[in-house]
């Protein structure tokens, strides 16, 4: 039967969430896209659990990894690794993705984040370019060229709805109304701005000038946003998650709860090609969470002193949370895609922006990198006291996603210990 992809779509009556498919890649492109995903705790992770003792393909694992077992040639851990000049705190979440220095400092700007630059780079090609999501509302972990944050969306249900739920014509309208205002008002901005820089001196123009670049990405955005709202959303199996019990979302304190939910959604986005970034966010909290055995709110028990009893509550937490990571690549381990998994074709980078939660570090991040291709399957480690930049990974991850850049925040070229 001679048949292509998009006739298979214009002729079904129910339109499924279609995995790549071989027989249509003559049509389209001759290899599944590529995709990131990021994932951020930003409580840390117990590290005399979570780092191997040995470098190389041959380490043990550590508790934290052996649950990872099945999936030890999948990935690749990295020790020694952070982003240099951070400072402590908690603020240095703001910068996990971008490496920016010093954000406790007065007058802090941030850069631009991994993310965004990826997502720039296929701009166009997915309905969403980049999907930003947290267990809890509050700081993102996305920023865009001029440092400005890119709220993340924290409402499961919302975020199903928006990926894959068709709204009524009058809602259609009203989104094509809402964005062809935008282009009034960008168009009536380019104008005044025009006309007010002749008057400004030259630290003032440039000034303008950066504003007006800004001015300029958002309404290619716009664009490109105009052009998937008549397009048919994916329709999906899995059904709509919801904020009502048992949901881990009718309660603030089951955040690794919340986190698999967002990984499964975030599973549906890039298999169905909603978009090929997302990030994720798993905020800690103040809260006691619901697992057996933890009399103490995460964050309490995350400053343990090198007190026993609360490392053991702290490790029943990152335990679960590690499984949870399992479970999630897993998932993209186990969906068929080409001649692979839709993991070898995601990049999956797990890690914190905090190496010693207890006395709030920010050097030696725990730092996992699966899928995507590499050859995975050991242990990376680097020197704990001088240590390697993080954004040099970030440009591994982004020359492997496609973009041409030699260079990202603090990193200067590439791992080269990673192939």
């Amino acid at each position: 039967m001679n048949t292509t992809r998009r006739h298979f779509i214009r002729t079904s009556s129910t339109l499924l969430a279609l995995p790549w498919l071989e027989t249509f890649a003559k049509e389209s492109t001759p290899v599944p896209p590529k995709r990131i995903i990021n994932v951020c705790t930003n409580f840390g992770l117990y590290a005399p659990s979570f780092f191997p003792k040995q470098a190389g393909r041959d380490y043990e694992p550590s508790e934290y990894l052996a649950i990872l077992g099945d999936l030890r040639e999948r990935f690749t851990v990295f020790s020694g690794i952070s982003h240099p000049d951070i400072g402590g705190d908690h603020a240095s979440e703001s910068s996990f993705l971008t490496s920016a220095k010093r954000p406790t400092q007065p007058g802090f700007r941030n850069t631009v984040s991994m993310d965004y630059l990826a997502a720039q780079q296929v701009a166009g090609a997915t309905r969403f370019p980049l999907l930003t999501l947290s267990t809890l509302e509050g700081s993102p972990l996305s920023y865009t060229a001029t440092g400005a944050a890119i709220p993340s969306m924290s409402t499961p249900s919302q975020i199903y709805a928006k990926m894959f739920l068709a709204g009524s014509k009058a809602d259609v309208e009203k989104e094509l109304a809402r964005l062809r205002r935008g282009h009034s008002m960008l168009d009536r901005m380019k104008e005044r701005l025009g006309d007010l820089s002749r008057s400004l001196s030259r630290h003032d123009q440039q000034q303008v000038a950066d504003y007006a670049e800004a001015v300029r990405a958002l309404e290619v955005q716009l664009v490109s946003e105009e052009q998937w709202v008549n397009r048919p959303k994916p329709t999906v199996s899995d059904p709509a998650p919801n904020e009502n019990y048992p949901s881990p979302f009718a309660a603030r304190s089951d955040s690794i709860g919340r986190a698999k939910v967002l990984f499964s959604l975030a599973k549906l986005a890039v298999q169905t090609d909603s978009t090929r970034v997302v990030s994720i966010f798993i905020r800690g909290m103040d809260d006691k969470p619901p697992i057996e055995g933890v009399t103490e709110g995460h964050h309490a028990i995350s400053h343990h002193g090198q007190n026993p009893q609360k490392i053991e509550q702290l490790k029943s937490i990152e335990r679960i949370k590690m499984a949870a990571f399992r479970e999630m690549l897993a998932s993209l381990r186990d969906t068929p895609e080409g001649g692979g998994t839709l993991l070898d074709n995601t990049q999956v980078l797990i890690g914190s922006n905090l190496g010693d939660a207890s006395g709030h570090g920010t050097t030696n991040l725990p730092i996992l990198l699966a899928g995507g291709g590499w050859r995975h399957g050991g242990h990376i480690a680097g020197d704990v006291k001088n240590n390697t930049p993080l954004a040099k990974l970030y440009v591994s991850m982004l020359q492997r996603f496609g973009v041409q850049t030699g260079a990202f925040g603090s990193g200067q070229g590439t791992l080269t210990e990673l192939s």
